[in-house]
């Protein structure tokens, strides 16, 4: 089969990370797969990709932001790039990508238009109005849903205008076992946290920090690291100096092999309210890390309550410093936590198991 994917671009912190792992496992290795991203993004990703895929990648613009500009130049590339390749299906990961995508596509009534969603939630810094709207009256082009969770899948229902359409779930996230992992779920010098995502309000790691505060406040000897770079960065760095806990916290930036470090940590902490399948907690969760999550988008696939990560039902500072002293008072349950967690992200997916969602989503 003949596959056109669009993307808006290939952020390091990004969805995008996941189509990477796809190809890594060969999940498209019978088709003929060729990738238009709008923008090249920023980090190293998209070399990444090229470097697996050589010609068969196109950027519309180089540059690492997606712009106005580079999405209506996206419009007519995607028309071009069809009308030389014929392809069979055209999947839009993102939403910049579905809006354009789906734009060219009621030029092409012959082809099987696939919306590949990533959140349950379609939220944004500018034209946070506009999306939902103009995505569901778009939806009527739309052939095909893939979703990265079921959740997402159940969720995203909303922006789509009622017709008959196939639905997929096609994680993300593709679980390695010789990736390095906790062995030692002992406490050293005081409690050390871990958190990895990008830096927005949505993630809300100033509540987190609220916790630590918390915590401080009891006499908790806690420290923090983070991994991951975004638009609230300084705002974050200023809370730290607000708050006395520049010692205390670390930002690490971006890293991609974040969960390779963290294994030293005792506690991984996910507060954000708004998640597709979120691949942050699914790795910690193959590091053997004890996680604290709040119950939202692909967490509530792939995480039990108290068998394989502790569950809270909103992002407060008291329920995640409740959450994490659990953990930090019981050791024999940090260990059960994390030995578990990693046990079911291999369980559940393994490398046969991934190529295997794609294939039955192929061969609709």
């Amino acid at each position: 089969m003949r596959i056109l994917y669009v993307v808006n671009g290939f952020e390091q912190g990004g969805a995008e990370r996941g189509l990477l792992k796809l190809l890594e496992t060969g999940a498209f290795e019978d088709h003929e797969l060729r990738i238009l991203a709008l923008c090249r993004g920023r980090g190293d990703l998209a070399n990444r990709v090229v470097d697996r895929l050589g010609q068969r990648v196109q950027f519309v613009t180089d540059r690492d932001a997606l712009t106005f500009r580079a999405c209506s130049a996206g419009f007519f590339s995607i028309l071009r790039t069809s009308f030389a390749f014929r392809p069979q299906k055209l999947v839009l990961s993102l939403k910049q990508a579905n809006v354009v995508g789906r734009s060219a596509a009621m030029l092409m009534p012959g082809l099987t238009c696939v919306a590949f969603e990533h959140t349950g939630e379609y939220r944004a810094r500018r034209f946070q109005a506009l999306y939902g709207p103009l995505l569901r009256l778009l939806s009527v082009r739309v052939n095909e849903v893939w979703a990265d969770s079921a959740e997402t899948l159940e969720q995203t229902r909303r922006y789509f205008l009622p017709r008959r359409r196939e639905g997929h779930v096609v994680p993300v996230f593709v679980a390695g076992g010789e990736t390095p992992f906790k062995t030692d779920y002992a406490l050293r010098s005081g409690l050390r946290l871990a958190a990895a995502g990008r830096l927005f309000a949505g993630k809300n790691l100033a509540v987190l920090i609220g916790a630590m505060v918390l915590l401080r406040e009891e006499g908790v000897e806690a420290k923090l690291d983070v991994y991951g770079d975004g638009p609230q960065k300084a705002a974050i760095e200023a809370l730290l100096v607000e708050r006395g806990l520049l010692d205390h916290v670390t930002l690490h930036g971006f890293r991609a092999d974040w969960a390779s470090h963290a294994t030293a940590a005792d506690v991984f902490v996910n507060l954000s309210e708004v998640e597709g399948f979120c691949i942050a907690v699914a790795e910690a969760m193959l590091a053997g890390l004890p996680v604290v999550a709040v119950d939202v988008g692909g967490i509530r696939d792939y995480g039990v309550d108290g068998e394989n990560m502790l569950k809270v039902h909103s992002a407060t500072a008291e329920g995640a410093r409740a959450a994490i002293r659990r953990l930090m008072v019981d050791q024999p349950l940090r260990e059960r936590l994390g030995l578990r967690a990693r046990a079911d992200m291999l369980r559940s997916y393994d490398p046969d198991a991934c190529r295997q969602r794609v294939a039955e989503a192929l061969a609709q």
